[in-house]
């Protein structure tokens, strides 16, 4: 088994958005189920402006499956807010990568940390792709 010491392979994303009132919950903050969207669209921007947009994978038939989602829920984000996402890519092993994120609120402070495992699947084998082979083939 080829093993790959974690490093970090793409680094620095900044992906901003203005919160929406319809995203609150009774609490009057955002609820929990939007982050994992904020989350989602963070990573999918990042690899685009990384040169690997997802749909290129797609089109050579790999696809991304998250394999464990961690977040930390440190402070509350309320409407209105513009936050920003900051998002850095780890490979974990040959076939897996960790998206280690940062949701920041407009005052500096950190609202949620989040890590995210995931794989490229061979869609077609319906097996774990060599995540660097199909990263360096986008």
């Amino acid at each position: 088994m080829e093993t790959v010491q974690a490093q970090k392979i793409r680094e620095g994303h900044k992906y901003s958005l203005n919160v929406r009132w319809d995203e609150l919950d009774s609490n009057r903050h955002v609820n929990n189920k939007n982050y994992q969207g904020y989350l989602d669209e963070a990573r999918m921007r990042a690899m685009r402006a990384w040169g690997a947009p997802m749909e290129e994978f797609a089109d050579k038939g790999f696809g991304p499956v998250i394999l464990n989602l961690n977040l930390k829920f440190l402070k509350e984000i309320s409407y209105p807010e513009e936050i920003t996402i900051e998002s850095d890519l780890i490979l974990a092993s040959s076939t897996r990568a960790v998206f280690e994120q940062k949701i920041i609120l407009s005052n500096g402070k950190l609202a949620c940390q989040a890590s995210t495992e995931w794989t490229l699947m061979d869609l077609k084998r319906k097996r774990p792709a060599k995540f660097l082979e199909v990263l360096s083939a986008a």
